[in-house]
């Protein structure tokens, strides 16, 4: 994926965890992206780098959404989460 498809797809991944439902918005936002033909391997590096700025800039819950959304593309979850 090149940085310039990733730069929007990021702006929505923001989005989504400022939502009012963040987890549900993040977990259709990774559903949406695969559905456009990112690969998972593309799609968890987006996620990483976000998750990274949240880290440094001490937003925990939002980093526990994102680590939640992680999870369920690499089937760390329960069957009925995966994506």
């Amino acid at each position: 994926m090149t940085p310039d498809l990733m730069t929007p797809a990021r702006g929505d991944i923001e989005a989504a965890l400022a939502s009012e439902e963040p987890l549900e918005a993040l977990t259709g936002e990774a559903r949406r992206l695969l559905a456009a033909g990112w690969d998972r391997a593309a799609i968890l590096a987006l996620l990483e780098d976000v998750r990274g700025a949240l880290q440094v800039a001490a937003h925990g819950a939002d980093e526990d959404i994102v680590l939640q959304v992680m999870d369920a593309l690499t089937g760390w979850t329960g069957p009925g989460a995966k994506i």
